[in-house]
């Protein structure tokens, strides 16, 4: 990543015609204020940070800071950061970043004070999100995923993890597709998606290892060198695969290798799924889940929209998921604060019992 301070002379079309957007990122946590910094470099766009009044705190003191694993470049800038969304009213464009879990209670706050002709860009995980927003907010609701791995790696630091891009859906609004291009511009990938269930389903399909990242309390790289770990998230993709075929929906690919042969993947030996992996996707040492993250800091995470939505549609489709069944069960459990003593053998020992 190369990522350079932009002035006016290279600032894009609209900002040389003399054009600005207000910018509203709604839920500014690690993925928020990571693509609020990319977006902070532009001129023409002015950018607003709604969220917790001690991340605003954090930011007033250090200031807003990005890096990524592919470079040394990074860049700072200070920013405004709102713990109230009156502001929010200027806004002409809002990613919304909560997390999952925070969508419901965030309807209300949105009619509120957001303009009805504004476009969402909702960027959760999970299956389903753009409908359940359309159900209860006028605006245009857009769906975008980010495949890479955030972590916040010191006050006011947020650093990108691993590989990826930003699927982001196709549309017709000048103002989303003006973002789009800031972030290519900053070598930031962003992919036009039309068939966005499809990307949301092949988005779940990686996002099924959160749970057992979290289980593990490993950072991501050394919890996938271990085979039985693999072995367990080969087993949670085969259900969700299944599923994905009596639904009629192909998920599209987050890697070099075509969906059906991760599981494949996984189960090779260690030193052979090293060579291949390394390949196929980038991992900083220091990356872990962010349902790993919510769990240390005593938060509801978001299992029920990822594994949780395998076992509820392979109900729906008369699958069975038994290991995504039990790993949101150890979640759950987890949540409530048991203190569970887990690991993947033990983990696949309790499904041979089952079975």
């Amino acid at each position: 990543m190369q990522v350079q301070q932009l002035n006016k002379d290279n600032a894009g079309q609209l900002g040389m015609a003399g054009q600005r957007y207000c910018v509203g990122i709604i839920g500014a946590g690690s993925v928020g204020c990571y693509l609020g910094a990319y977006l902070c470099q532009d001129v023409a766009l002015d950018v607003k940070f709604f969220g917790r009044e001690t991340t605003a705190l954090e930011l007033a003191a250090y200031g807003l800071t990005a890096s990524s694993y592919n470079a040394p470049s990074q860049f700072a800038q200070p920013v405004a950061f709102y713990s109230l969304l009156n502001s929010l009213i200027e806004c002409d464009v809002v990613l919304l970043t909560v997390k999952t879990t925070a969508l419901i209670p965030m309807l209300a706050e949105l009619k509120r004070f957001l303009r009805p002709e504004v476009p969402i860009v909702a960027l959760q995980n999970g299956i389903g999100i753009g409908e359940m927003l359309n159900q209860d907010l006028p605006n245009p609701i857009l769906r975008a995923i980010v495949s890479f791995n955030v972590v916040k790696n010191g006050r006011g630091r947020f650093h990108r993890a691993t590989s990826g891009s930003i699927v982001w859906q196709s549309n017709t609004h000048n103002v989303v597709n003006y973002l789009i291009n800031v972030f290519n511009r900053l070598n930031l990938p962003v992919e036009s998606c039309t068939d966005i269930t499809a990307a949301e389903y092949g988005k779940l399909l990686l996002n099924l290892n959160n749970a057992l990242n979290a289980i593990s309390g490993l950072p991501l790289k050394q919890q996938l060198l271990d085979k039985n770990y693999r072995l367990l998230l080969s087993r949670a993709m085969q259900e969700w695969l299944a599923i994905c075929d009596k639904a009629q929906i192909t998920p599209i690919p987050y890697t070099r290798l075509a969906n059906n042969l991760i599981p494949w993947l996984l189960r090779l030996p260690t030193p052979l799924f090293r060579i291949l992996a390394k390949s196929m996707l980038t991992l900083d040492p220091q990356a872990r889940s962010s349902m790993w993250d919510d769990l240390q800091a005593k938060k509801r995470t978001e299992i029920m929209f990822l594994n949780g939505s395998v076992v509820r549609l392979g109900i729906d489709h008369k699958q069975a998921t038994p290991v995504n069944s039990l790993l949101v069960d150890y979640i759950k459990r987890l949540e409530s604060g048991e203190p569970l003593q887990l690991n993947a053998i033990e983990i696949l020992r309790q499904l041979q019992q089952s079975e």
